[in-house]
């Protein structure tokens, strides 16, 4: 399960676990995508979920929201995990991939930070990789990049990048913690996280010519 703040650089990651190897969805659109990456069965929930719990089913955008969803999420937990259904949902999520099997997968969604209660006891073998990045205050004022991104910079809260960095449901040992700008520099940190994944090493020993593959712009 990727997840973080929205604007933090989740859809970043994802794409550069994709071209290594991770399965996210058939219904995640191409690999090639600058943004999101995410599978739309899964965005579906999560979706539902925050729908029922606060009438909001996009990322809580206030700490008052996100506090109000966990509230009510753990207090109407049973339901939400009773109303997805796992063999259609890893049907749709799978379609006609052969690989999967063999393959390791996952699926991206800013609002997993907010959902992760539910999915953990959905997958409860589940592992999690959870991005951050630094607010930068000579950064607030750039008017340029995705509106995801002009938003984290200029309207997020620390209060707020908090929880989405601490994902109830979810013990230490199932976190892997990513800071988005130290690993887009750090060959080292993407081997990490490589391993975290299952996955194959080899992209990060060409790490320089990797970032220019997926079209990273620093």
């Amino acid at each position: 399960m990727i997840c973080g703040c929205p604007g933090s650089g989740t859809s970043l990651v994802t794409k550069m676990l994709r071209h290594a190897g991770l399965f996210v969805g058939c219904d995640s659109g191409p690999k090639e995508a600058r943004k999101y990456h995410e599978s739309q069965c899964f965005k579906k929930h999560n979706e539902q979920f925050l729908s029922q719990t606060i009438a909001f089913p996009h990322a809580p955008k206030s700490a008052e929201q996100f506090n109000a969803h966990n509230q009510r999420m753990s207090e109407s937990l049973e339901e939400l995990i009773d109303s997805v259904d796992i063999d259609e949902l890893m049907n749709d999520f799978w379609g006609t991939a052969t690989e999967r099997k063999h393959q390791n997968w996952g699926w991206k969604d800013p609002r997993n930070s907010a959902n992760a209660l539910v999915w953990t006891n959905l997958f409860p073998e589940m592992k999690a990789i959870v991005i951050s990045r630094n607010v930068r205050w000579r950064d607030r004022r750039i008017n340029t990049g995705s509106d995801s991104g002009r938003w984290f910079r200029q309207e997020s809260t620390s209060k707020l990048r908090s929880l989405y960095k601490k994902p109830i449901g979810l013990s230490p040992d199932m976190i892997f913690q990513i800071d988005v700008d130290q690993l887009t520099r750090d060959a080292e940190v993407f081997r990490k996280t490589l391993n975290w994944c299952g996955l194959d090493e080899g992209p990060a020993n060409s790490f320089e010519k990797y970032l220019g593959k997926i079209g990273f712009e620093s």
